[in-house]
């Protein structure tokens, strides 16, 4: 039988007991070390960087700095994320791709011209979000351990290697899995607001008008009085808010009311009593490097590094669980090829390690942690990921605004609220162009990479049906022409068989060329449904052809795993074959691209068949029997 479905008990995923413990406050807890493990350790840098492309330490820079870094945490995460598009979910799941499938983008064979922009938008969405996996571990824990120049000036060539230790150290432990990690997340991310938040009152206490910044009027007079660098400031205020994609992608984990308590009673009045702290001490003059650990007197300093750092460490652990998650449920949905990954908890959905993602993700952040050394260097790259991502965000809830039904006042409301949002997102898009040139086309680069392959795997994929589509023998024919064979084994076969597909050109080649016809022969496709998870009764469709021949439809939802001998086994016995004996055939089509140029679009021919050889197999993608599958190999001329 299949897995667990993820989620069934979201407290125990993260070694809590909910007999003893109300699971709304486990939730909590726990969404502050994996929702808002990100934008936590955002003050160790925001309001810094901000700052310096302000150009100015005065009161006015401050007060406006202050006044911008606070309403984008109030407009962007709070009204916009947390009242807004938590609204919409995929039972229950939340994130880019839950939005796809609740736009059917998953659908193979529709080409119209809104949902290809929309995939688009999906894939482009989804391709920033990688870059941002790569950048954020590094720029987290470098910011961290920088901490260490503070104490001492001498400790300043250890920063480099301290931080690639960390980075290297932390995705080489995602191979013993993450569960127990997962335990102290929540408790040290508690321990670390709570440091912000008092550092940041002691000193507020020292300059109290700082916070004459709550006025948004400050953020208007510093944009309007600085329109050359408004968009650089805006760029940097961006950092604020970097980690506010996670709200939704982690929706399904947690939900959306501990979400909300977690934010709303701990980490934003803490994120904002800190950052006034900042500023507070930058107007009392008292600044000797860095505006976050200046906070801190000698005393305190080495606690304050070590907590950092390891709440940066939280906040880039929660980054790798979440892309292995996401490309997970890409190669569910069929926007990436299959690779092998790994479990370590039933229950839950974020619990998993894709290793070729995570070596991939892993190498690349240690070249940037060598290559950009610093964080102030790092910032220039970072943000710009997010902010597409957002915008991609924007548009898809947009799109499925859209296609509600209704013309009531509320529709309109509703619609008109996500295009002020989507013009704030292009307007911090745009004010993260400048970065590009300082180092933002990094992420950029990454992520045309990924959706080149996504684009290419996307394309391939359709290529290869319309060729099988155009071989495959009919349903009647194949009756037809075998109707009066007998049976040449005792054995049942399950031939494994492609979604809408008739009779697999397996089963054809192994009654015509091999002569072999099974005692029963069971067609057997498995079609992964845009919703997270597909309930028991749901799951098998059956379809008796004939007396020796039948086809079962197996649904799974795209956060499931699929075991499929265990899956069918009742199906089998009711059919009278032996689930331990029958036999299982999978065809192994082996594309042969052409030449790079010979085609138009020979480029992304050529890159699909590239990684269909590199693919998980279906026999390891279903957990079949390896002492009794036949895999049957036939080239593919794309």
């Amino acid at each position: 039988m299949i897995d667990t479905p993820f989620g069934a008990n979201q407290s125990s995923a993260f070694g809590f007991s909910g007999h003893r413990a109300d699971p709304t406050l486990v939730l909590t807890i726990g969404a502050l070390g994996v929702v808002f493990g990100d934008i936590g350790t955002s003050p160790l840098y925001a309001f810094r960087v901000a700052l310096q492309a302000s150009g100015s330490a005065g009161q006015s820079a401050v007060f406006g700095v202050l006044s911008l870094i606070l309403w984008a945490l109030i407009l962007v995460v709070t009204i916009k994320y947390l009242f807004w598009i938590l609204r919409v979910d995929n039972a229950g799941e939340g994130g880019i791709l839950a939005l796809a499938a609740l736009l059917r983008l998953d659908r193979r064979h529709e080409m119209k011209p809104r949902t290809v922009f929309l995939l688009a938008v999906a894939l482009a969405g989804g391709a920033l979000l990688f870059g941002d996996a790569v950048l954020t571990p590094a720029i987290s824990v470098l910011s961290a351990v920088e901490g260490l120049g503070e104490i001492t000036s001498s400790l300043n060539h250890l920063i480099v290697p301290v931080a690639l230790a960390i980075v290297v150290g932390l995705f080489a432990v995602q191979f013993l899995g993450t569960g127990r990690i997962g335990k102290a997340f929540g408790p040290i991310m508690l321990a670390w607001f709570a440091m912000l938040a008092v550092s940041g009152i002691i000193q507020i206490a020292k300059v109290p008008e700082v916070l004459v910044a709550v006025s948004p009027s400050y953020a208007i007079v510093l944009l309007v009085d600085h329109p050359a660098i408004a968009a650089a400031i805006c760029g940097a205020v961006f950092l604020a808010v970097t980690g506010g994609e996670a709200l939704y992608a982690d929706l399904g984990q947690f939900g959306r009311t501990a979400i909300n308590r977690a934010w709303l009673y701990i980490a934003f009045p803490a994120l904002a009593l800190n950052y006034f702290g900042q500023g507070a001490l930058v107007l009392s003059g008292r600044v000797t490097g860095s505006t976050f650990y200046s906070l801190f007197g000698p005393s305190v300093l080495p606690i304050a590094v070590a907590l950092a750092t390891l709440a940066s460490i939280i906040a880039s652990q929660a980054v790798i669980t979440g892309i292995a998650s996401l490309a997970s449920q890409s190669m569910r949905l069929d926007f990436l090829p299959s690779m092998r990954i790994q479990y370590f908890s039933p229950t839950n959905p974020h619990d998993l390690l894709t290793p070729a993602v995570n070596t991939l993700v892993g190498v690349c952040t240690a070249l940037v942690v060598i290559t950009f050394r610093s964080s102030d260097a790092l910032s220039n790259a970072y943000g710009i990921a997010v902010a597409g991502a957002m915008l991609s965000t924007t548009i898809l809830y947009l799109a499925y605004r859209l296609t509600k039904r209704g013309k009531g006042l509320w529709r309109v409301v509703s619609i008109s609220i996500t295009t002020a949002f989507l013009l704030g997102d292009l307007a911090f898009v745009t004010a993260n162009f400048g970065k590009l040139e300082a180092g933002g086309l990094l992420p950029v680069a990454l992520a045309v990479a990924v959706t080149f392959l996504a684009v290419s795997w996307r394309f391939g994929q359709l290529r290869m049906a319309r060729l099988q589509e155009g071989e495959e023998q009919g349903l009647r024919d194949y009756l037809k022409g075998c109707a009066n064979r007998p049976a040449t084994t005792t054995r049942s076969a399950v031939f494994l068989v492609r979604r809408g597909a008739n009779i697999p050109r397996t089963l054809v080649e192994m009654t015509d060329l091999a002569e072999t016809r099974f005692a029963r022969t069971v067609l057997v496709s498995v079609r992964t449904r845009a919703i997270p998870r597909v309930s028991q009764e749901d799951r098998i469709q059956l379809t008796q052809i004939r007396d020796d021949l039948t086809r079962i439809v197996v649904n799974v939802g795209y956060l499931q795993r699929i075991n499929l001998p265990s899956l069918i086994a009742g199906e089998l016995q009711g059919l009278g074959a032996d689930p331990e004996e029958t036999v299982y055939i999978v065809g192994l089509e082996r594309p042969i691209s052409p030449s790079i140029f010979s085609k138009p679009l020979g480029l992304l021919l050529f890159a699909y068949a590239a990684m269909a050889r590199l693919a998980l197999r279906p026999s390891d993608r279903f957990n079949l029997p390896p002492t009794r599958t036949l895999e049957v190999g036939m080239p593919r001329y794309l």
